[in-house]
């Protein structure tokens, strides 16, 4: 692929996300159940695919590239939503772990179908072929 193509397919694949998040952004709300801000969410996410839904509070910070205060801030409101708790460590009681709790895999999941759901309504307008194309694009992108 040549720069130029190269250069302009990343625009079109980057203006292509932000439609879908600035789409999902104006959509209504997808049950009644509290709204988390992008970075919980994106907490919520990393646990859902971390082992055994733990991350240490160390990666959390490093991850979202936060300060400790915000850090904190956040966990604080994800604790107070029931979506994570922190938890001690069996080896060493001093170090904490985020783990994911059953409402906070629900919630997750819950936005997770809302939003594939979305994007299968936007596939349904595709021309006939077209979504299969892309399909197989992103299969290999994700391989």
């Amino acid at each position: 692929m040549d720069e130029t193509v190269r250069q302009e397919t990343a625009e079109m694949l980057t203006e292509l996300l932000f439609r879908f998040y600035s789409a999902g952004q104006r959509q209504p709300r997808v049950s009644a159940g509290p709204k988390v801000h992008t970075h919980a969410f994106h907490v919520l996410y990393l646990l859902m695919h971390a082992h055994e839904k733990r991350l240490s509070l160390s990666f959390l910070l490093t991850e979202l590239q936060v300060t400790k205060q915000q850090l904190s801030k956040l966990l604080n409101e994800l604790e107070d939503l029931g979506f994570a708790a922190r938890v001690r460590t069996e080896n060493d009681r001093r170090n904490v772990l985020l783990r994911l709790t059953d409402a906070g895999e629900q919630y997750f999941l819950e936005r997770e179908q809302a939003v594939a759901d979305r994007i299968a309504a936007f596939l349904d307008k595709f021309p006939a072929g077209k979504a299969e194309i892309l399909h197989e694009l992103l299969q290999q992108l994700s391989a």
